[in-house]
C-alpha cells in the first residue's frame, strides 16, 4: 500500500473533504486485473477530524474503541484506509487487519494472527498461548509506539479474533492504543453475530456512520475523478444508477476516465462498473443476500416484500433486514426496485438454473396475485418455459393486449411462444389464425402462404366464427372472391349471439360488397340487424362504412362525401378499420367529393419521418395521395407517390387492389409521354379476374387511355366502353376514378363521331350537375369540341372556368390548346396566340408529354372549310379569307407613293374586308393604331371610307 500525508480540504458549507492522494488496490478487481486506482474520500471531512483528534488523544495513553458503521459501498473501508495514513503521519504504528480483497475476499478475518505477528516481529517473543496474554503483549509494545489497530469487515473475525478485540478493547482505556474497526449498521445483512455488544457494553466506544453522498458530493466526486466540471445530466444520471453510493458512483466514473476519446460526462457502464456491482453482492456472510437480489432483478418493476418473500427461502425478519440494508446503501429504491443497469448486470450473471427458478417462480406469484397478463407473460418468455396450465391462455391475453397498444411485433412473438407449449390442436389454430391476422398487418408477405392452411381448417370446422369473418376478408383482398364467400357462408353458419362476432361478420361482408359488387352472394346478411350499442363503442365507424357500398351503386355522392369523411376523421392506424378505412379513400376518389387541399388525406398521416404505422396503411394513403397528385396535374409527383406505396407493400400483396396503384401510375406516365416504359408494363400480368373488382377497372382504363395516346382509337374504345358495361352491370358510377363516357367520348372525336361524342359528355354532365369537378370541367371542355364552330369558343371559356377551381392544372392546359385553336379558327388571332402561349407553358410546367404534343398539333393544324363556312353562316356574314401577313401587297407603295409601308399594309387588310380587329392581330398592332392608319389613308386618298378603298383596287 502506498502511504501519503493527507490534507483534509472542506469545501463551504458542503463538507466535502478530497483526498486526491490517497491510493490503494481496488479490491473489487480479481487479482490478475489489480490495479493502482484513485479513491477519494468526499463528504467525510467531519469522519476524518474526529478520527484525527482521536487519535492525539491515542498517543497521549487515552485509548479508543471506535465503530465504523454503515452500508455497504458507502465508505467504510476508503475511511479506515484513510485513517490509517493520517496515524502515520503521527508516527503511530499501525496494524491494519482486512480481507484484502474487497467485499467478496477471505471468509474471515485473523485478527488473532496479525497481532502475533506484530508482537513476535517487535519483540522477538512468541511464547504468548493466550489471548489475553496476547492482548497484553500489545498493550506493553504500545508503550513504547502508540498504536492503531484497524479492522476492516471487523463482522467477519473469527471467533478468537473477536475475544482478542474485547480483550484489547477493555485495556485500551489507559493506553496509547487505539482500535478502529468497521461494522456494517446494525440493520444490514452482513452480520455473522447478531451485534458485537459483549464487545462493545464493557468498553469506551465511539460511532461513526457513513451513507451515500449527497448531489453536491456526487458532483464533487465526479469533478475530482474525471477532470472536468459534471454536467446536470452526468450527476442525474449517477445518482439514478448508484443511488450517491460511493462504491458504484466511482466505479461508473472509473469506466468514464478509462474510455479513450469518450465524452466524459456522458456515463460509461463497463468493467469496473460490472465488477463493483457484482463484488458488492458477493458476501460468503450472507449467501442470502444474492438469492433476494436476483428476485428483485427477476421483479422488475412489480417487485414487493410480500413477493419476494414467496419467492426467496429467507425468513421474513430476514428479509426486512436485508432489504432495509439495500435501501440505506442507496443502490435501491424505497419501492424496492433496482436501476435497469444495475439489474442487467445481475441478470446477466446469474446461472441458468438460479434464474430458471426464480423466474418460474416469480411468475406464479404474480399469477396468483392477479397481475396483468404482459407482467407475467414477460417471466414466461425469459424463462422460456410455459409448461403451467393457464399459460398459454395468459400468453394469448398479453399478446392482445399489445397488439392493442399497436406494439404488434411483441404480440407476435407471444403468440408464437403460446403456440410452441399449446397442447390442444383447436387452441393452436386459433392461435395460428390470430397470428396470421397480426401478420397482415404488420408483414403482409409473411402470410399469404398460411391463409391456404387456414383455408382448409376452417372447411373442416376448425375456426369459430370471429376467425372465419377474418379469414373471408383476407381471402377477398387477395382477390378469392368466391373462397372469401364461402368462408363467409360458414361463419354465418356457425355464428353464435355474440356481439364481436356479428361485428366481424358486418366487417366482412361490406368489404366483401366493396371488392366485389358484382358477386352474387348467396347467404344472408344478419348485420344490419345490430342494434348500436353493440358497436358504437369500440366500431364507431361501422354504420357509415357499410353504407358506402350501397352508396356508389346509388350514385349518391354528396352522401358518400358525408359518410366517407365521417370515417376518416374517426380512424387511426389500426388493423381493425383498415378495410373501413380504404372504403372511405376509394369512395372519396370515386366520387370526387374531396378537399383539394389534402386536408381529408393529411389526418390520416403518420408525422413526418414517423414509420411506425403498418406497410398497408402507409401503402394506401401513398396511393391516394398519388391520384390527388394526378388530378392536379402534378405527374412526377403521381408517379412517386405511387413507387413509395409499391416500396411499402410489394405489387403482389395488393391482391384485388393491384389495380389502383398499377393504373395511377400507367396513367400517370401516359400523361408524361413516357409511351413505350408504359407499353412494357402493361406486358407485366394481372390476374384473369382483376376486373371483377373497380380497383381493377382503374387498371383497365388506364390501358385504354396508352391505346388512345399512342394512335390505337379502336383498341382505347374498346377498354372504355367495356368499363361502361361492366359499370353498368353493377349500377355503379365512379366519375372521380373511371369516367368512362368522357374516355369515349374523346376517342370518338378523333374518330370524327361528333353527335355521339357530344351526347355522351352531356350524358355525364346531367349525371353529376351540382357540384364543380375536374371530370365536369373534362365534360364541358368535350361537348364544346363536339359543337359548331361558332359556339365553341364559349364552351371553352366555360371548361376553363371549372377545371381552373377544380385544380387540374393538366386538363387546363389541354383546354386552353383547344381555346387557342378555336380562337385560330374564328380568326380571333391576338387571343389564339395569347392563350396557346399559356397552354403550352402550363404543359411545358406540368411534364404533360401527351397534352403538349396536342396542343403543338392543333396550333399547327388549319382549320377546316366546313368549320369557316358553319361559322360565318352563324354570324350572318360572306366567309372570308384569314388575314396573313405574307397577302400583303407592295403595289400600295408603288401606286400611291404618300402611304407609308405600314399604311400599305392596313389598306391591302382593309380592302379584304378584314375587320380592325382582325387586322390588328394579323399585324401584331393595336385596334386604336389601326384606326389611325386608316384615317390617314383615306385623308392621303382623299376617300371616305372602306368601300372606295375597295374600289381603288381594281384601278391599281
Amino acid at each position: 500500500m502506498q502511504i501519503a500525508v493527507i490534507a483534509l480540504m472542506c469545501c463551504g458549507s458542503t463538507g466535502v473533504v478530497r483526498c486526491p492522494v490517497f491510493r490503494y488496490r481496488r479490491r473489487d478487481l480479481c487479482c490478475k486485473d489489480r490495479q493502482e486506482v484513485p479513491v477519494y474520500l468526499v463528504e467525510r471531512g467531519a469522519e476524518l477530524a474526529g478520527i484525527a483528534h482521536l487519535l492525539k488523544s491515542s498517543a497521549a495513553g487515552r485509548g479508543e474503541f471506535v465503530v465504523v458503521s454503515g452500508p455497504a459501498g458507502c465508505g467504510k473501508s476508503a475511511l479506515l484506509a484513510a485513517s490509517s495514513d493520517l496515524a502515520r503521519a503521527r508516527d503511530m504504528r499501525v496494524l491494519f487487519v482486512g480481507r484484502g480483497a474487497g467485499f467478496g475476499g477471505h471468509t474471515r478475518v485473523d485478527v488473532v494472527g496479525a497481532v502475533r505477528g506484530l508482537v513476535e516481529e517487535a519483540t522477538g517473543d512468541s511464547s504468548a498461548r493466550e489471548l489475553g496474554e496476547l492482548a497484553q503483549q500489545m498493550l506493553n509494545l504500545a508503550s513504547s509506539a502508540p498504536i492503531l489497530l484497524v479492522v476492516d469487515d471487523a463482522h467477519l473475525v473469527d471467533r478468537d479474533s473477536f475475544t482478542l478485540l474485547r480483550e484489547v478493547g477493555c485495556r485500551v482505556k489507559d493506553a496509547p492504543l487505539s482500535v478502529l474497526v468497521s461494522n456494517p449498521r446494525n440493520t444490514t445483512p452482513w452480520q455473522n453475530f447478531k451485534e458485537p455488544a459483549p464487545l462493545l457494553h464493557r468498553v469506551r466506544k465511539r460511532r461513526i456512520s457513513t451513507g451515500p453522498l449527497t448531489r453536491a458530493g456526487v458532483t464533487d466526486l465526479a469533478r475530482l475523478r474525471l477532470g472536468v466540471e459534471p454536467t446536470a445530466t452526468l450527476v442525474d444520471e449517477l445518482i439514478a444508477v448508484a443511488g450517491g453510493n460511493p462504491f458504484l458512483t466511482q466505479a461508473i466514473l472509473d469506466d468514464g476516465a478509462a474510455a479513450r476519446g469518450a465524452d466524459r460526462n456522458v456515463p460509461v457502464f463497463g468493467s469496473a462498473f460490472t465488477h463493483a456491482v457484482l463484488s458488492w453482492l458477493r458476501v460468503p456472510a450472507c449467501a442470502q443476500l444474492v438469492e433476494v437480489v436476483q428476485a428483485m432483478a427477476v421483479f422488475g418493476t412489480s417487485c414487493s416484500l410480500e413477493r419476494l418473500s414467496h419467492t426467496v427461502d429467507v425468513e421474513p425478519k430476514r428479509l426486512r433486514d436485508i432489504l432495509d440494508g439495500l435501501i440505506a446503501s442507496g443502490v435501491v429504491s424505497s419501492q424496492l426496485v433496482l436501476h435497469p443497469r444495475i439489474q442487467e448486470v445481475l441478470l446477466k450473471s446469474a446461472d441458468y438454473t438460479t434464474l430458471f427458478q426464480l423466474r418460474s417462480r416469480a411468475a406464479e406469484v404474480l399469477y396468483d396475485d392477479g397481475e396483468p397478463a404482459e407482467d407475467i407473460a414477460r417471466q414466461l418468455l425469459m424463462n422460456g418455459s410455459a409448461p403451467q396450465p393457464w399459460a398459454v391462455s395468459i400468453l394469448r391475453e398479453a399478446a392482445e393486449h399489445a397488439a392493442l397498444s399497436n406494439r404488434y411485433e411483441d404480440a407476435i412473438m407471444l403468440l408464437r411462444f403460446a403456440s410452441r407449449w399449446c397442447a390442444d390442436d383447436g387452441t393452436r389454430t386459433e392461435i395460428n389464425a390470430k397470428l396470421v391476422d397480426i401478420g397482415w398487418w404488420l408483414e403482409p408477405s409473411a402470410v399469404s402462404r398460411r391463409l391456404r392452411s387456414l383455408l382448409e381448417s376452417a372447411r373442416n370446422g376448425c375456426l369459430s366464427s370471429r376467425w372465419l369473418a377474418r379469414l373471408a376478408r383476407r381471402l377477398a383482398w387477395l382477390g378469392s372472391a368466391d373462397e372469401a364467400d364461402e368462408v363467409l357462408g360458414l361463419s354465418l353458419a356457425s355464428m353464435n349471439e355474440t356481439s364481436d362476432n356479428w361485428i366481424e361478420l358486418a366487417i366482412s361482408d361490406f368489404w366483401i360488397s366493396h371488392l366485389f359488387p358484382g358477386m352474387t352472394r348467396a347467404t344472408s346478411r344478419r348485420g344490419s340487424e345490430m342494434p348500436p350499442e353493440m358497436f358504437v363503442g369500440g366500431y364507431p365507424w361501422l354504420s357509415s362504412a357499410r353504407e358506402l357500398p350501397a352508396l356508389l351503386v346509388a350514385g349518391k355522392q354528396d352522401t358518400v362525401r358525408l359518410r366517407a369523411e365521417e370515417i376518416l376523421q374517426r380512424c387511426r392506424p389500426n388493423p381493425t378499420n383498415l378495410e373501413a378505412v380504404q372504403v372511405a379513400l376509394f369512395s372519396l376518389l370515386a366520387a370526387e367529393r374531396h378537399g383539394p387541399d389534402r386536408s381529408w388525406l393529411a389526418g390520416l398521416a403518420s408525422e413526418p419521418g414517423d414509420e411506425t404505422s403498418p406497410p398497408r396503411w402507409r401503402s394506401m394513403l401513398c396511393v391516394a395521395d398519388g391520384v390527388v397528385s394526378l388530378w392536379r396535374g402534378e405527374l412526377s409527383d403521381a408517379v412517386r407517390s405511387v413507387e413509395r406505396a409499391l416500396g411499402q407493400l410489394d405489387i403482389q400483396h395488393w391482391g384485388a387492389l393491384m389495380g389502383l396503384p398499377r393504373g395511377v401510375m400507367l396513367l400517370a406516365m401516359t400523361e408524361q409521354g413516357r409511351h413505350r416504359e408504359v407499353a412494357d408494363e402493361l406486358l407485366r400480368p394481372m390476374p384473369p379476374s382483376f376486373a371483377r373488382s373497380p380497383y381493377g377497372l382503374v387498371y383497365l382504363r388506364a390501358r385504354g387511355r396508352h391505346h388512345l395516346a399512342t394512335g390505337g382509337l379502336q383498341a382505347a374504345l374498346a377498354d372504355f366502353r367495356s368499363c361502361g358495361h361492366i359499370l353498368g352491370s353493377w349500377g355503379m358510377e365512379l366519375p372521380g376514378l373511371v369516367p368512362w363516357r368522357l374516355d369515349v367520348s374523346q376517342t370518338l372525336l378523333l374518330l370524327g363521331e361528333r353527335d355521339e361524342a357530344r351526347l355522351l359528355a352531356e350524358e355525364h354532365l346531367d349525371l353529376f350537375p351540382a357540384t364543380p369537378s375536374r371530370t365536369r370541367g373534362i365534360a364541358l371542355r368535350l361537348r364544346a369540341m363536339a359543337s359548331p364552330l361558332g359556339r365553341r369558343a364559349a364552351g371553352l371559356r366555360e371548361a376553363v372556368t371549372e377545371l381552373e377551381r377544380s385544380g387540374d392544372a393538366l386538363e387546363l392546359a389541354r383546354t386552353l390548346g383547344a381555346l387557342a385553336q378555336t380562337y385560330q379558327q374564328t380568326g380571333e388571332l391576338a387571343y389564339g396566340r395569347k392563350t396557346l402561349g399559356r397552354a403550352e407553358k402550363l404543359a411545358r410546367r406540368l411534364g404533360c408529354g401527351w397534352a403538349l404534343r396536342e396542343i403543338s398539333a392543333a396550333a399547327a393544324s388549319s382549320r377546316t372549310p366546313s368549320d369557316l363556312v358553319s361559322h360565318h353562316i352563324e354570324s350572318g356574314r360572306t366567309p372570308t379569307p384569314t388575314p396573313s401577313l405574307t397577302s400583303t401587297s407592295s403595289s400600295w407603295g408603288a401606286t400611291y407613293p404618300d402611304l407609308s409601308a405600314a399604311e400599305g399594309k392596313v389598306a391591302d387588310l382593309a380592302a379584304q374586308g378584314f375587320t380592325n380587329r382582325e387586322i390588328a392581330d394579323a399585324l401584331y398592332v393595336t385596334v386604336s393604331t389601326v384606326e389611325q392608319h386608316l384615317t390617314h389613308i383615306y385623308r392621303k386618298l382623299n376617300i371616305r371610307g372602306r368601300a372606295q378603298l375597295a374600289g381603288l383596287v381594281g384601278s391599281m
